[in-house]
């Protein structure tokens, strides 16, 4: 077989240094960033009575960090509790001396909730940190026995690739020579499907970093091929990559 070539929906980074390393060709293309939204005043707010809040939800990232800098930036501290999906937030916020709470084998906002006996949450005030198009689980699952506040800290754009660079996608996806797409969450689906679905991605084999991603994927009519057991960029990197290996 030849060497895998794999269409990569974020910017070049440590994901598609470990393809690189297993033999594969990478393409990558951003259609999405985030930014902050341009104003965080109900955010400083939030922070100034951080003390009501029994504990906090950080499941983005992006949210996690902007979170962290208006914290810092206020001189304010959290005794409560903050519940962390996937090991990127749990690293970025070490040494912050927050009480911070994951399950190592969540992957979702929902298997993270189910990791608690419900008392957990029983009648507590919570906050949850969000971006703009996060799944509302949180407040869906808690919102009967706990009072949830949310706060949209950022929002996710599109991104304008230059015509040629879409040419040339379309140009390689048209004539079969790109094999895979490594999407990364839902909005970068629907970015892809926006700019190429005219194309012929039936013939694209798609990977997911997670279960949210993938359904919105194959409901785009994507094949999805593989899920990463883990919905973080480093596992996802190596269980693709070992995959792949095993079948081209």
């Amino acid at each position: 077989m030849g060497q895998p070539t794999v269409l990569v929906v974020r910017p070049d980074g440590r994901f598609s240094d470990v393809l690189r390393k297993n033999g594969c060709e990478v393409i990558n293309l951003e259609l999405i960033t985030t930014e902050e939204v341009s104003d965080l005043s109900e955010l400083d707010a939030a922070i100034h009575r951080i003390d009501l809040y029994d504990g906090i939800f950080l499941t983005s990232p992006v949210a996690a960090e902007i979170f962290l800098s208006h914290l810092k930036s206020e001189s304010r501290s959290f005794e409560g509790k903050v519940y962390v999906l996937g090991k990127r937030i749990k690293t970025a916020l070490e040494g912050s001396g927050l009480n911070v709470v994951s399950n190592a084998a969540a992957n979702t906002a929902e298997e993270l909730i189910n990791a608690f006996d419900r008392a957990e949450f029983a009648g507590k005030d919570l906050l949850f940190i969000r971006g703009d198009l996060s799944v509302r689980t949180i407040p869906l699952l808690l919102g009967d026995i706990a009072r949830v506040d949310e706060l949209v800290v950022y929002k996710t754009i599109e991104t304008a690739p230059e015509n040629s660079v879409i040419e040339n996608v379309t140009g390689r996806l048209n004539a079969g020579g790109i094999g895979w797409g490594c999407f990364f969450s839902p909005s970068g689906v629907d970015s892809f499907m926006t700019h190429f679905g005219g194309s012929e991605v039936d013939r694209v084999r798609a990977a997911a970093i997670g279960e949210t991603t993938a359904k919105r994927a194959e409901n785009a009519g994507l094949d999805v091929v593989f899920v990463s057991k883990r919905a973080n960029e480093e596992d996802f990197a190596a269980g693709f990559a070992a995959y792949i290996k095993n079948i081209e």
